[in-house]
């Protein structure tokens, strides 16, 4: 016999109605009423009637994720926690990868009926396939990437304050003659980060020279090029990355030019990816809280799809410091 939301919701202790709005995804449903209705539907094995649902409510089900540069290590873990968290939702989920400034796959999946929303992880710059669909009304939300002048939700990690904090956690230790290695200057994330940095730095009153600084792609090999060519004009006590991928080429840079990690110099990145425990690289990094960002973005998207017309909100999620042996805390 098929199980019903009748049947979830005598399960879960709770009213139909209640079932019906976590299955909906409203924010109206506190976290630990939802955990008790997906804890029941998981127990009885109950899988939603999608195609009846779209019938009912003209809708997909389902949003879309256009992403870009899925070589850069931390958009798997990002990905993976928005699917993950949209399935939690009872949201099916479209993933592009896809470069083009005019997002022709997400226009493409919107006029399919395909999606009901889409959400943006793209790294670039360029929004003219987002202003369209933001134009036309549907329902885009902006995840980790600060295009401020879209009249879409942002949900993002506080790059520019992380950047500042980076420079702040150098100088209190006492690290003067710093370098850095940037990442590309036509993506979000990576210029905010410098913004912050530079900033800080400045108001401190120290000065990082033109040597002391290079820049490239979100690599392994950006990081291993950028820090031979940064010994070259003398070994500094702190080389700051703007991401923890950059680091580890840095690092693997330095071991090679036997300039010993932290002894030495000190080496501080960004992102927090998993394999920055690893004690090949034991890299003090600011750790994006990759659940925060997913959760409120996807949330904020179904809130849109569902009908809310209210301003565009901008929410900055604070990156998280873990000290390692980069920085000489073992």
């Amino acid at each position: 016999m098929a199980l019903t939301s009748r049947d979830i919701a005598r399960a879960a202790g709770v009213s139909q109605a209640t079932v019906s709005r976590v299955l909906n995804g409203s924010p109206s449903v506190s976290d630990q009423t939802r955990e008790r209705v997906l804890g029941a539907m998981r127990d009885v094995g109950y899988v939603p009637n999608a195609q009846a649902k779209a019938m009912r409510t003209a809708r997909a089900g389902a949003i879309g994720i256009v992403t870009s540069e899925i070589q850069n290590p931390y958009l798997p873990y990002l990905l993976d926690e928005l699917t993950r968290i949209a399935r939690e939702m009872n949201v099916n989920v479209v993933v592009w990868n896809d470069d083009d400034p005019a997002m022709p796959l997400a226009t493409a999946g919107v006029g399919a009926g395909t999606v009901d929303g889409v959400l943006f992880t793209a790294a670039k710059q360029q929004t003219l396939g987002i202003d369209r669909l933001v134009e036309r009304g549907v329902p885009v939300l902006l995840c980790n990437r600060a295009d401020l002048e879209s009249t879409a939700d942002i949900v993002m990690t506080d790059h520019f304050g992380t950047g500042v904090r980076a420079a702040e956690f150098l100088l209190e230790r006492g690290r003067s003659h710093i370098a850095a290695i940037f990442g590309p200057s036509d993506t979000f994330a990576s210029p905010a980060r410098e913004a912050g940095f530079r900033q800080a730095l400045r108001a401190a009153g120290v000065e990082i020279r033109a040597e002391q600084t290079t820049r490239g792609t979100t690599t392994y090999d950006t990081g291993n090029r950028a820090a031979r060519e940064l010994l070259a004009h003398g070994v500094p006590d702190a080389v700051f990355c703007s991401s923890d991928i950059i680091a580890y080429g840095a690092m693997d840079a330095l071991r090679a030019a036997e300039v010993a990690v932290p002894e030495r110099t000190w080496v501080l990145g960004i992102d927090g990816l998993p394999m920055s425990a690893w004690g090949a690289f034991d890299l003090t990094t600011f750790e994006q809280d990759i659940t925060s960002i997913a959760r409120a973005s996807v949330q904020r998207l179904l809130d849109r799809i569902a009908g809310d017309t209210s301003e565009p909100v901008h929410t900055l999620v604070p990156a998280r410091l873990v000290e390692r042996g980069s920085t000489g805390a073992r």
